[in-house]
């Protein structure tokens, strides 16, 4: 029995140094350049780092945690940054987006470019101005305006978003540094809305629903950078409420920093 297993491990550690080896061989044949490598990219870049010549095209894919975005928000009301009488309920001292993406799966056709489809969560966040609470159980969207004076009165959606990029990047600075650009189209699943209190009376509170919020949001946007850090620029197409007439041609653009790009 003894012989048995030991044998087996030998064979398997053969295996492994054959198939090894046949890697090696194939990285210089140009079936390299069709094979399909889910490796994960946590902590690594999509070109060599070691300097070898990698063919393309060449699919990359697999865990990830990058385009990690931070910024403003600004809600367009048919075109307006000024809400109208309908939405005056909804005005804001602040408002900002955060968000980031967990796995992608895309093409490099060459060098100096790719494009990908990721998969991440998103967040945007209203700090309301005035002491409303917003109805759960209403549709169309409705409030009730409250006696408590909130310290804080803060309005969340939080989506999966799913944006399919294309990237350039140039050449390479003296420091290893590139110039890069992305542009491409974003689609968003609701995962839930909250609305969070606090006040005096009544100290930290938190509601969850969906808000008549879009169930399914769409959108454009652009990211310009240098190395690891750029800015962004995202536009909602969607009415950000379905089923409110009120909200109707009420749409969110952020911009901001990203991280990872």
């Amino acid at each position: 029995m003894k012989k048995n297993l030991l044998f087996a491990a030998l064979i398997g550690v053969a295996l492994l140094f054959s198939m090894r080896s046949f890697a090696q061989e194939d990285e210089s044949n140009d079936t390299v350049s069709r094979r399909i490598d889910l490796e994960s990219t946590l902590g690594k870049k999509d070109y060599d780092d070691r300097g070898r010549v990698i063919k393309y095209p060449r699919i990359f894919g697999g865990l990830t945690f990058t385009r990690i975005d931070w910024g403003f928000s600004r809600l367009m009301d048919d075109g307006s940054f000024t809400l109208g009488e309908g939405n005056q309920f909804l005005k804001y001292k602040k408002a900002s987006n955060f968000g980031f993406d967990v796995a992608q799966f895309g093409v490099r056709f060459h060098d100096a470019f790719k494009m990908y489809v990721s998969a991440g969560f998103e967040w945007n966040y209203l700090r309301l101005k005035n002491d409303i609470i917003l109805d759960t159980e209403a549709t169309p969207l409705a409030y009730t305006p409250s006696d408590i004076t909130y310290k804080k009165n803060i309005f969340t959606s939080t989506y999966l978003r799913t944006p399919l990029s294309f990237e350039w990047r140039g050449r390479r600075n003296h420091r290893g540094y590139r110039p890069k650009i992305a542009f491409g189209a974003m689609t968003g699943i609701l995962l839930k809305g909250t609305q969070r209190f606090k006040s005096e009376e009544h100290g930290k509170q938190k509601f969850k629903d969906n808000y008549n919020l879009a169930s399914f949001q769409y959108g454009a946007f652009a990211r310009v950078g240098f190395g690891s850090l750029g800015v962004f620029a995202k536009y909602y197409m969607n009415d950000m409420f379905e089923n409110s007439p009120d909200q109707e041609k009420l749409n969110n653009l952020t911009f901001g920093l990203s991280l990872g790009f």
